[in-house]
């Protein structure tokens, strides 16, 4: 073996001698132990180098190519619900959290067409060319329709990768899907609150934590033509009541549910309007974070009621107040008095002779009689003070904190001047009113509201008889002339 050896090796390196001398055939015997121990130190060298390129290369292929156990571990135990297809869609890998959202086993899974195992009939057009959007540009992204094993119904969101074909993995697709079934329905029932306050016949607006508007609906913007710019960021209180102190002033009147309710009028085009107010503080662990406000036009309605209301209370031909609505009235400025300590002063009115004025003039020239001195009543007396047609030809004016004796003999002579201003009946007649007048005082003369009515009407009868018991009718003339009683008590 040795001989064979060193004929390959004289041979192999008989072109030596051309360029070196000393390894000529006559020199080999020489030489021939210093060739082969640099021989064996260059294979020692081409050993330990290729050895070290091993290993290294051996700890880079490890280093970067997980072991397949660890890859299934990372794989299964993913929170996410993870699963391998084909081009086809057919299912190669299905891990657990798979399993959990959609009912189907591995075993069930794999090599099912994953548009039909989980994909409504609705959604699978629309899911197939997402699928193929991932295989043609690398990734894709959808959220869509999905069912499970027991046909309920998921929306999921899901992010799909390509994954390219090398030694152990064909091309297929990665697809991970998330249950967004909750937060979807949330964002849908936000969407169809959204549309319901938008849609909502009734003019809604609401606030930020500030009280400055942020949205105003359509209906609102049909109630008050104004442009967006002109209601968006302006402050509720200054929109409904005129200044942000309006605002604060009822703070203190909403409920337990942190709701007001009330009625405003405003001033629109068409002149006031009237819009009952639903306004509702919304409030997170006790910070407000806005107002709603809710506003319905009852102007016509508002208008209804009004007049049904003055109707029920106050005399059709003299428009003053009717007996019930005195009735009432008395009662709560005698509570008023009683609580403040102060006086009320009530005359009894009976016109004089008015049946002769019927009798001669006709009943319209009564009527009109009647509501000529209702309006002169009014004409010289506060809005606070009520006038009331108590029957046929009577009325009781009732006045709150008198002062002085003084002050009611003031407003007795300022009655009397009203009765005797003439009222014209047409263009030929002309009628002065003549009355007897009767007057009590709270709480001199009684004390609660019947005592009070009675004394003021025994007074003017008391007035009455003073008259020497005979009745003075009006003088027949064209135009006659009927002139008032004058009496003081």
């Amino acid at each position: 073996m040795n001989e064979v050896l060193r004929k390959v090796l004289i041979d192999g390196f008989s072109f030596l001698p051309v360029f070196y001398p000393a390894f000529s055939p006559f020199n080999t015997y020489y030489f021939y132990p210093l060739f082969f121990t640099m021989l064996t130190v260059i294979l020692t060298l081409l050993s330990m180098t290729a050895a070290a390129a091993f290993l290294y290369v051996r700890h880079r292929k490890h280093s970067l190519t997980p072991p397949q156990d660890c890859y299934l571990g990372l794989f299964n135990d993913s929170p996410a619900a993870l699963m391998v297809i084909t081009p086809e869609r057919r299912i190669l890998e299905w891990n657990q959290a798979a399993e959990t959202m959609f009912g189907f086993s591995e075993s069930e899974a794999r090599g099912k067409d994953i548009v039909s195992l989980i994909v409504p009939p609705s959604d699978r057009i629309h899911v197939v060319s997402i699928l193929a959007k991932a295989l043609r540009e690398g990734s894709s992204n959808s959220k869509n329709s999905n069912i499970t094993k027991s046909k309920e119904d998921l929306f999921c969101e899901w992010r799909n990768t390509r994954m390219t074909q090398n030694r152990t993995h064909k091309e297929g697709i990665i697809c991970m899907a998330q249950d967004i079934t909750a937060s979807q329905k949330a964002l849908d029932d936000l969407n169809k609150r959204s549309s319901a306050l938008e849609s909502a016949g009734e003019a809604i607006f609401y606030t930020n934590h500030k009280g400055l508007i942020e949205f105003a609906n359509r209906s609102f913007f049909a109630l008050f033509p104004l442009d967006k710019d002109a209601i968006i960021m302006r402050h509720i209180g200054e929109f409904l009541f005129g200044s942000i102190s309006g605002l604060n002033a009822i703070l203190p009147q909403f409920d337990a549910n942190n709701t007001w309710k009330g009625t405003i009028i405003k001033a629109c085009k068409e002149g006031d309007k009237v819009f009952s107010v639903v306004l509702t503080a919304i409030y997170n662990r006790n910070r407000l974070v806005s107002y709603i406000a809710n506003l319905h036009d009852i102007t016509e309605i508002s208008s209804h009621v009004h007049a049904l209301t003055h109707k029920a209370h106050h005399d059709p031909l003299t428009g003053a107040a009717n007996r019930a609505a005195m009735d009432t009235r008395l009662i709560q400025a005698i509570g008023h008095a009683r609580n403040h300590e102060t006086k009320i002063a009530l005359f009894f009115i009976d016109l004089n002779d008015f049946k002769y004025v019927n009798d001669y003039y006709g009943h319209e020239a009564g009527d009109k009689l009647l509501a000529g001195v209702a309006q002169n009543l009014r004409a010289c007396l506060r809005n606070s003070d009520t006038i009331s047609r108590f029957g046929g030809d009577e009325f009781v004016v009732m006045i709150e904190e008198i002062k002085n004796q003084e002050h009611v003999e003031t407003i007795f002579h300022t009655i009397q001047a009203a009765i005797n201003e003439p009222i014209v009946i047409d263009s030929t007649t002309t009628l002065t009113a003549k009355a007897s007048i009767g007057m009590a005082i709270y709480p001199e003369d009684a004390a609660d509201p019947d005592g009070l009515i009675k004394a003021a009407d025994a007074s003017m009868y008391t007035v009455k008889k003073q008259k020497n018991g005979q009745k003075k009718s009006a003088s027949i003339e064209p135009e006659p002339v009927l002139y008032a009683d004058s009496h003081n008590h």
